[in-house]
């Protein structure tokens, strides 16, 4: 693979229309209260925190979204044009960095965790920064995902998730080890899971491991 960058796992979960009391339920099953959490967040732990088994102490976190969470920006606009004044905590969960904070916090890592803003024309720019960071030996791992909430009820959402390396390993994968979403067949490949989306959707790129040799 290119720069010896390594697939250690993947994960994914993907949803359409689920409600945050929905996603919150799920989220019990890993031990998280995401009473303050946005809907956002709650999509890219679900999609992560299958992979926490794996994750190193010095793992660094790389998160990337074309936007942080349109329902928690909406409230909080809603709040300022009402009131003035918006919730702290809905505030503080509408930060960029809150969700990489939630995944440091949960994975127990100490490594760069850095939120990017990128469109589809420039999605390969997380998986580069990935490579460097590898390559500079600034940490063992990289968790590399793409996280999307939908501003609308009926597209597709939710995160994939990439555990990167420069180091083969046992675990090594050229494919998928995990696939975490209760709205596909676990016998559905990440391709099959892929062609459900449109082809134009923000989490196509994180869906196609083929990425990693382009």
């Amino acid at each position: 693979m290119k720069s010896n960058i390594y697939l250690q796992q993947q994960s994914q979960f993907i949803a359409q229309g689920q409600s945050d009391a929905e996603l919150r339920q799920q989220l019990k099953a890993f031990g998280v209260d995401a009473r303050r959490l946005s809907k956002f967040t709650q999509l890219c732990l679900l999609g992560a925190l299958p992979l926490k088994p794996y994750i190193t102490p010095n793992t660094a976190i790389y998160l990337a979204s074309p936007f942080n969470s349109p329902s928690k920006f909406n409230k909080l606009f809603h709040q300022l044009m009402e009131q003035d004044l918006p919730s702290p905590l809905d505030f503080m969960a509408n930060l960029n960095n809150a969700t990489v904070f939630q995944l440091a916090q949960l994975l127990q890592t100490t490594g760069n965790s850095i939120f990017l803003i990128t469109s589809p024309e420039d999605n390969a720019q997380p998986l580069q920064l990935a490579q460097t960071e590898l390559k500079n030996g600034t940490a063992e791992q990289v968790l590399l995902g793409w996280g999307f909430e939908s501003p609308t009820d009926t597209e597709w959402e939710g995160s994939c998730w990439w555990l990167l390396s420069n180091a083969a390993e046992e675990n090594t994968l050229t494919t998928s080890a995990v696939q975490n979403s209760p709205n596909f067949s676990t016998a559905l490949s990440f391709s099959s899971i892929s062609a459900q989306l449109p082809a134009e959707h923000y989490l196509q790129f994180g869906l196609d491991i083929g990425n990693l040799s382009d």
